[in-house]
């Protein structure tokens, strides 16, 4: 890598690994590695990361560095009642927009999500279709609806990669073309609908490990009477 990247560019490397799930929750992020790897100052790096951890998507810890942030369980469903009440107002907001070019840009997305289908590009599809929601904010021209997707679904890759098996690394197939079509119907209240389905969908195959007891009773577990 000759190209002297800016901090943006950096942050913009850093953030798509994480949110594709090439960096895992839990993975040290060494400033020494990084400033090699980029090309660039721990100084630098050390902003970066910075700025990553204020987006909550990295950890820092004292004496011991910065880390891709490990989501609880009990983030996910922070995290969803968030992106439902925003990605429903995005989707009503943009049944309101009777802009041609919006729906095109947004159904040329969807030909390039259904060509990695097609591709068995499992990495490519994941990506694509996180971006979709990214998209839908920035086509909205809110610049914190963007701003805060673009978070959202980066924490969303994370707690798919800490709780999922890895059967929905992508959104569902349809799912997406159905809420553009609402869009272009100009129909805010189907938009809103599948909108809520589709990340109630997402969230369903996001599944924390069951909590271990504090006690286990082996009797139980064994069928011994006492």
């Amino acid at each position: 890598m000759n190209t002297k990247l800016t901090n943006q560019d950096i942050y913009d490397h850093i953030y798509a690994a994480i949110s594709e799930c090439r960096l895992l929750p839990g993975t040290k992020l060494s400033e020494e590695k990084l400033a090699q790897t980029f090309h660039a100052s721990r100084t630098r790096i050390r902003e970066v990361l910075l700025r990553l951890s204020q987006e909550l998507i990295v950890e820092t810890h004292p004496n011991r560095g910065a880390f891709v942030s490990s989501p609880k369980a009990e983030d996910i469903k922070q995290v969803f009642a968030v992106r439902r009440a925003l990605e429903r107002a995005i989707a009503a907001e943009l049944s309101g927009l009777d802009s041609k070019s919006s729906v095109d840009t947004l159904r040329g997305h969807l030909r390039k999500e259904a060509t990695a289908r097609q591709d068995n590009d499992h990495s490519a599809l994941a990506r694509l279709t996180g971006e979709f929601h990214v998209l839908l904010a920035e086509t909205t021209g809110n610049r914190l609806y963007a701003e805060n997707l673009r978070r959202l679904v980066a924490l969303t890759g994370l707690l798919i990669a800490q709780y999922s098996d890895g059967s929905n690394r992508a959104c569902p197939e349809d799912e997406h073309s159905d809420i553009v079509h609402a869009i272009e119907q100009g129909d805010a209240s189907r938009a809103e609908q599948l909108m809520l389905e589709h990340l109630n969908h997402v969230q369903s195959g996001i599944q924390p490990p069951v909590e271990l007891p504090a006690e286990v009773d082996f009797r139980q577990i064994f069928g011994l009477a006492d």
